[in-house]
């Protein structure tokens, strides 16, 4: 078997698998493992449709390898005529696209069933909504017929309110049948009568309907024509209107037979339409199982088909990270962080901090981790930002930031942790110089709290002392306030003595410093740029060392991933992820401002005097040490 060519491009400075085309795609089955940009990568914490991954994923453990793409992909490749449509991303396609391969069968029989052409994810979305009133609609099996039309339904629940009375009285006339003694025993009790009299014998309805259904006879016959119960006579007249005068309609009275028949018609059909909705009911069940099928058979397919292109972009060779198009941002860019006057675009979600404590740090990237809330969703979760432009002098633990995430849902942001290294070039130059300042103001600081306290506690001791002798003659011997003065002038003219010591050596220094450049003559600006690369260069240096090296990998590593090829991160492509504040010229906006700094006039000439004035100074101190021949010839 020939193999397939594959043509690679450098994408983020590694080369890497170029998806070019259907192709590509068709033949990812023969890429060498060694040639990917990942192994494996988990379906959590991704800005990407959850339902493709879950599809993607085969075995559900919650991670997607090298085997489920190419098993993905050469499904999608069988199933479509032209294997390039997939690299439209779209979310719509015709059932003329399919193949006519057995992979495309179960896609044009779930599209004969919905009796459709042309498919969409919002078609899916609308047919899942609509498929039940759909199936509910459909023809269903024939009703049974009513036999006693529109009235049966009252005539059964008439019936059912009855048949016990007219069963007890039968039985009572089978009594009065086999003993005539027992008519009187058998028939309305006068007691029960006699008991209810005094009432209001309207009120007396359920009292009155214990009574029987009509006067039992030997013959055995119930009545249509005669008085029945008052209680139970409006229930009677249904059955009898429209059930007894349709199958009797000449006869004064019925059989306990004639009536068994006439319940024994409505049992039948009652169960008839029973058993109808139960053959309904499985039809509809059935006819919406298959519909809802077909419905997931496209809507997998189209999901698939949409989506996995932009998965191959995020895990074959990561192009989706390094592209220019805002629309097709990396898998893992959770959105965007704004902190002290820049936005940091490329922030991710971090799934478990414990494992970013050593493996996020190779990355060499800055890195601010933030837990963020949100009022809206009432959620929390944590995110790293990558820091790759502007100073980070105001970045601290516990600032306070907005998270906006790809959605553009805004969430509460306070920093938990800082990894530092280089941001940029421009940052390593000032690093020594802010940090020498910082020592000095630290030692400044410090020397004046410690004076502080020393004088604090003098002054403490000395009050102590004064309120202690209080009262006491004077011991005139030792004048202790005259000493004390005495003391203190000898303290400070020490102390001006060192001051002055210091200003020597310093303007020493300065005059070594001074010789030194003009004796360089026309090379002077040289000698000043290479003092300032001798204190700057080392700080560079390390900062280029390391910002050609940026990797993601290990912040993704951290995060579940298998990375399995450099994902670098350059200056060039670095300054893109982080943008910093800009603003018009200051001096037009100051004009606006009712607290801007009043302009003065002659500042600027008593700004020109004094830098002349320390020119001269320096000129003479040259001279008068001796140090500018030219003048001293």
């Amino acid at each position: 078997m020939e193999k397939y060519n594959w043509k690679f491009a450098s994408i983020g400075g590694v080369a890497r698998v170029s998806i070019a085309s259907g192709e590509d795609i068709k033949h990812l089955a023969e890429l060498d493992g060694k040639l990917w940009t990942v192994l494996s990568m988990p379906i959590k914490a991704l800005e990407f449709d959850a339902k493709t991954l879950a599809l993607v994923d085969k075995d559900n453990d919650g991670k997607i390898r090298m085997n489920e793409i190419v098993e993905t992909s050469q499904y999608l490749c069988k199933v479509l005529k032209n294997a390039d449509d997939l690299l439209k991303r779209e979310d719509h396609l015709s059932l003329s696209a399919l193949s006519d391969a057995p992979e495309s069968q179960a896609l044009v029989a779930a599209a004969n069933l919905l009796e459709k052409t042309e498919f969409s994810l919002a078609d899916v979305a609308a047919l899942n909504a609509g498929v039940a009133a759909g199936v509910a609609a459909q023809e269903v099996p024939q009703a049974p017929v009513a036999p006693y039309g529109d009235h049966t339904a009252a005539v059964i629940a008439a019936v059912d309110a009855l048949k016990a009375k007219v069963a007890d009285f039968f039985m009572r006339c089978q009594l009065i049948a086999f003993n005539e003694n027992c008519a009187a025993a058998v028939d309305t009790s006068l007691a029960k009568i006699t008991a209810i009299t005094d009432k209001d014998m309207s009120a007396c309805v359920a009292e009155i309907a214990q009574c029987p259904l009509a006067q039992p006879n030997k013959d055995l016959l119930l009545p249509l024509t005669k008085v029945i119960n008052p209680a139970l006579a409006a229930s009677f007249e249904v059955i009898r209107a429209n059930a007894l005068a349709v199958d009797y309609p000449e006869a004064e009275a019925i059989t306990q037979e004639q009536w068994l028949a006439v319940v024994a018609k409505l049992s039948a059909y009652t169960a008839a339409v029973e058993a109808q909705a139960k053959e309904v009911a499985a039809i509809q069940d059935k006819t919406l199982a298959e519909k809802k099928a077909a419905i997931d058979v496209w809507d997998n397919f189209l999901h698939l088909y949409r989506d996995f292109h932009r998965l191959l972009c995020n895990f074959v060779n990561m192009s989706d990270f390094y592209t220019k198009d805002v629309a097709k941002q990396a898998v893992f860019m959770a959105g965007k962080l704004l902190i002290d006057q820049r936005c940091c675009e490329l922030c991710i979600e971090v799934t478990d901090m414990s494992k970013h404590g050593d493996m996020a740090g190779l990355s060499g990237m800055y890195l601010v981790y933030c837990a963020c809330t949100s009022k809206v969703k009432n959620q929390t979760r944590n995110i790293v930002a990558v820091l790759t432009d502007g100073d980070v002098d105001g970045l601290r633990v516990g600032k306070n930031a907005v998270f906006y995430d790809r959605n553009g849902l805004d969430w509460d942001a306070v920093i938990t942790k800082i990894i530092d290294n280089p941001i940029s070039i421009a940052q390593a130059f000032w690093s020594p110089y802010k940090k020498l300042g910082r020592w000095i103001s630290e030692k400044i600081n410090k020397a004046a709290s410690d004076k502080e306290s020393k004088i604090t506690k003098d002054l403490t001791a000395g009050t102590d002392k004064v309120v202690a002798n209080a009262g006491k003659p004077a011991d005139a011997k030792a004048p202790a306030a005259n000493t004390a003065q005495a003391f203190d002038i000898a303290k400070f003219c020490g102390i001006f003595a060192a001051i002055g010591m210091a200003i020597g050596y310093i303007g020493g220094f300065l005059t070594q410093f001074a010789q030194g450049l003009l004796s360089l003559g026309w090379l002077m600006p040289l000698g000043i740029i290479a003092i300032f690369l001798l204190i700057s260069g080392p700080s560079m240096f390390i900062a280029w060392s390391k910002l050609k090296k940026r990797d993601l990998g290990p912040v993704l590593n951290a995060n579940g991933w298998a990375i399995n090829a450099r994902i670098l991160v350059n200056m060039a492509f670095g300054a893109t992820l982080t943008s910093l504040a800009k603003y018009p010229n200051v001096m037009i906006m100051a004009a606006q401002d009712p607290y801007a700094k009043k302009k003065k006039k002659g500042v600027a000439w008593i700004w020109i005097f004094a830098i002349l004035f320390l020119l001269i100074g320096f000129a003479a101190a040259l001279y008068f040490t001796g140090n500018l021949p030219f003048l001293n010839k």
